[in-house]
């Protein structure tokens, strides 16, 4: 007499997908903020007490939406697995044509989206399948600043293949990475001629007074050091016309006092100077990751570039960080060749610009010709790229 064979596998229930507004954020903010913790790659930029002031000081549209991917229920909770702020654009590249991009608002330098390390496979299929049908009527999916590697990227590399793609730009940017000490990390960077001329800067510094470096300890003087560090930015190059200083903007001041604060009291954030006597001539603020951390904003007093302060505060930093580490990795969020993180970063990290098709016959047929509409733009307005991603093999 035969036994019927019991199936091993299991009827598994889909993870559930919610698109909520703005308004609706702060009542998932725990679950949200546990699911930062265990994302399969950090970004400091989409955990909530960074984008929820973003939201509140600096949002320039109504047409933001966020995408919430629910896990099985667990005691009659759903455990959320995934997050993507969306922004439904009306142009793409200067044409009408209806996208759907990760948020990227001029203060985020990485649109990676918070995905559950344990379940990255179930959140991106779930993402996908509601993308090709998705109820905003967009047809082309913008990543915009997503990394090019690691373990994100490999397994959204996966769900890509068969798809009409198109990589706008990709280029990489300075990553620092613990090498044991700093005599171990900054011999490989810096020759010692270099090294000495610099020794030497800090040594004519010293000359002209008591040159320290010094961390906020306490939240009292975050407000302070946040004013120290509008004044000084917005005294150099970055308060002229052309500059993108914080402070030429109230609500982008606001905004970047919000933040700091809230990462302060999360311990979320380092506040460091470089002063002579008292007076700060570098600053540097850095936000942290559960292994890692971001570079947000640097600035420096212009009067003493021939000293190279802003050098100094980073030979410091790395100096106190790689001697103590509690961090692996510094994602340095500099811009393409930057001179100063390309000078004293030991690795790169590709960020990759994409736009993806939702699998409908206008979304593919856009992206498709795509690059020919690109390079007839590029030969009637060949500066229309960036000077930083523009290299140039011609005379003249």
């Amino acid at each position: 007499m035969s036994v019927p064979v019991q199936s091993a596998v299991e009827k598994t229930v889909a993870p559930s997908v919610r698109l909520i507004a703005s308004a609706e954020l702060p009542k998932y903010q725990a679950q949200w903020a546990a699911l930062a913790a265990v994302a399969v790659a950090p970004n400091v930029f989409y955990e909530p007490w960074m984008l929820l002031p973003a939201i509140e000081y600096i949002r320039e549209r109504e047409n933001l939406h966020f995408l919430f991917i629910f896990g099985p229920p667990e005691r009659g909770v759903k455990p959320l697995w995934g997050f993507f702020p969306l922004e439904v654009q009306t142009r793409c590249l200067h044409l009408p044509i209806r996208t759907l991009a990760l948020w990227q608002h001029r203060y985020c330098y990485l649109t990676l989206p918070l995905v559950h390390a344990e379940h990255v496979q179930e959140v991106l299929d779930s993402f996908w399948r509601w993308l090709e049908q998705n109820p905003l009527g967009c047809r082309i999916f913008d990543t915009n600043y997503l990394p090019g590697e690691g373990p994100f990227h490999t397994e959204w590399a996966d769900f890509l293949i068969g798809r009409y793609m198109l990589v706008l730009n990709e280029h990489p940017r300075g990553l620092q990475t613990h090498a044991g000490s700093f005599e171990e990390y900054i011999s490989g960077l810096l020759s010692k001629r270099r090294y000495h001329a610099l020794s030497r800067s800090r040594r004519h510094l010293e000359t002209l007074g008591s040159l320290e470096y010094e961390e906020v300890s306490d939240a009292e003087s975050v407000d302070v050091w946040v004013d120290r560090f509008l004044q000084l930015e917005a005294g150099g190059w970055k308060g002229m016309d052309d500059g993108d200083a914080i402070a030429k903007r109230s609500a982008d001041a606001h905004y970047f006092r919000a933040m700091t604060r809230s990462s302060f009291l999360q311990n979320r954030v380092s506040l460091i100077s470089l002063l002579l006597d008292g007076r700060p001539i570098a600053m540097k603020h850095t936000l942290r990751a559960e292994d890692g951390a971001f570079i947000f904003k640097i600035a420096y007093d212009e009067a003493f570039a021939k000293y190279s302060p802003g050098v100094l505060l980073e030979l410091d930093h790395l100096r106190h960080w790689q001697n103590g580490a509690q961090t692996y990795w510094t994602d340095t969020c500099a811009s393409p060749r930057h001179s100063l993180f390309n000078l004293i970063s030991n690795e790169r990290r590709i960020i990759r610009r994409s736009l993806i098709s939702n699998g409908s016959m206008a979304g593919d047929l856009f992206v498709s010709a795509l690059p020919l509409l690109r390079w007839v733009r590029h030969w009637l307005r060949p500066k229309a790229t960036p000077s930083y991603l523009r290299v140039s093999t011609k005379n003249g």
